[in-house]
């Protein structure tokens, strides 16, 4: 994770504020299990994202930052002792309570926000997926995309590796925040095992600590990869 410039692994559990002021970015990676070294991939993205986010302008283009981080990435792979990594991304980036949302794979940034009918949670990144792919080409509709085998939903189609890729692809959407709003960011083995309304439900009326106790525990009913889990509220 990158938590406020700062990269961490393994077990961490902090809590605290940040000014945002200033440009602040927060991020989760997650390194492809299928791919070689999954946990370094995942901190070797992570820091070569904090050198680059140190250096970036305040209004910094994320899709070309990320498109350069790409390159830096897939250049690690020329020592053969790191050859094969690939990992998803998602982060954001926070100035006063403008948040920039940025994916690459199926990690996944989630909104909670008070709407007509109360409380509901929105899903802000989008899943680079095969299944996504075909709706985004016209060769299926959203509604045939719901009834597809759950084994093709599950096909991620890019992650941050390839040098191959004819076009790399990176969705960024920016949202105006407000005062009680929150963010969630994780990686997929939390929403392997919990359905949207699930963690929409986790996300109501949960301090953070007591969030991440009932991700812990609603983890447990299912599912055998692990997760990160950022949760960014908004304060009054």
């Amino acid at each position: 994770m990158l938590l406020d410039g700062r990269v961490h692994q393994g077990r961490v559990r902090e809590h605290g504020e940040v000014d945002t002021s200033q440009p602040c970015y927060f991020a989760v990676a997650d390194g492809v299990s299928s791919g070689a070294l999954p946990r370094t991939a995942s901190r070797r993205l992570l820091e070569l994202l904090q050198i680059s986010l140190a250096t970036a302008p305040v209004n910094a283009s994320l899709s070309a930052l990320l498109r350069q981080l790409q390159k830096d990435y897939v250049a690690l792979g020329a020592n053969a002792a790191l050859y094969g990594m690939a990992s998803t991304l998602v982060g954001v980036r926070l100035i006063g309570n403008v948040a920039t949302i940025f994916n690459v794979g199926d990690s996944r940034a989630y909104l909670l926000s008070r709407g007509a009918n109360g409380l509901q949670a929105s899903l802000l990144s989008r899943d680079h997926s095969f299944v996504n792919d075909l709706v985004d080409e016209g060769e299926i509709t959203q509604e045939q995309s719901e009834d597809a085998a759950s084994f093709m939903r599950g096909l991620t189609s890019q992650f941050i590796v390839d040098a191959e890729f004819d076009e790399f692809k990176v969705n960024v959407v920016t949202r105006t925040l407000q005062p009680g709003e929150r963010l969630l960011l994780c990686s997929d083995g939390l929403n392997e095992v919990l359905s949207d309304a699930d963690i929409a439900k986790l996300l109501v009326g949960h301090s953070e600590d007591d969030l991440l106790n009932a991700c812990k525990a609603s983890r447990r009913a299912g599912g055998t990869d692990d997760f990160s889990v950022i949760v960014l509220t908004l304060q009054n």
